[in-house]
């Protein structure tokens, strides 16, 4: 049995890390909510293939980003898809000459992430009715 994970929970866990004010994650927790933010976006993107366009998560992350706006038909939360993928993509790297993204930043990408997980939740029950 796989339990199926969701782009909600996934954004709540990451603004859970955020508001944690605990010394045993100092340091940890940008790159870990970042993480968990891409997985959330990677999530409703896999979702919204299912009912748009079976076999397009096949594609590269490049065309499926693409295709988001369309897809949704809000291109603005599909340029700011694209730019968030490329933000958390990078925070999720770690490189000892760069800072990690701040809570400003994590919490306007998980904004965002939000956004498109409920567009592609208003899609699917709009297609299923």
């Amino acid at each position: 049995m796989t339990a199926t994970v969701d782009a909600h929970a996934l954004v709540s866990a990451a603004r859970d890390l955020i508001r944690d004010d605990d010394a045993a994650t100092a340091g940890l927790w940008p790159r870990a909510a970042a993480l968990l933010a891409r997985q959330g976006l990677e999530v409703a993107m896999a979702r919204l293939w299912e009912v748009t366009a079976p076999g397009l998560e096949r594609t590269s992350t490049r065309c499926q980003l693409l295709c988001v706006g369309d897809m949704l038909n809000d291109r603005e939360l599909g340029g700011r898809t694209t730019l968030t993928w490329r933000s958390l993509s990078n925070a999720c790297h770690h490189r000892v000459y760069e800072l990690p993204p701040t809570a400003s930043e994590l919490n306007l990408a998980l904004e965002t992430v939000w956004d498109l997980a409920e567009s592609v939740e208003r899609l699917r029950a709009r297609i299923q009715a």
